[in-house]
């Protein structure tokens, strides 16, 4: 009499290496995203956001800007504000239009 059972189960623990090793795979590059996204920001990044920050509310000034734009400038800004304060853990220098 042939053995039949010794291919299947050979073929079962291949499967089974092929699918805990694409398991591993997937945990290991979450593992290293999760690491470059969690390192503290430079300084030279904050100084960066706050001039964007800056920018965005001085584009509120413009004179051509419609309601609507100025608008959604304005929650832009507003937001970019909440990250920043979320982020850094304080306001950044600019947190409003300049006024005119």
């Amino acid at each position: 009499m042939k053995d039949t059972s010794s291919p299947r189960r050979a073929s079962r623990k291949g499967c089974l290496g092929l699918i805990v090793g694409a398991i591993a795979f997937i945990v290991a590059v979450y593992a290293v995203i999760i690491y470059f996204i969690s390192q503290g920001a430079t300084p030279e990044d904050q100084a960066s956001e706050e001039r964007g920050i800056a920018q965005c509310w001085q584009s509120m000034a413009s004179p051509e800007m419609s309601d609507r734009q100025r608008h959604t400038t304005e929650e832009r800004c507003q937001e970019m504000t909440e990250q920043f304060e979320v982020k850094y853990g304080h306001p950044p220098s600019v947190t409003q239009p300049p006024s005119s």
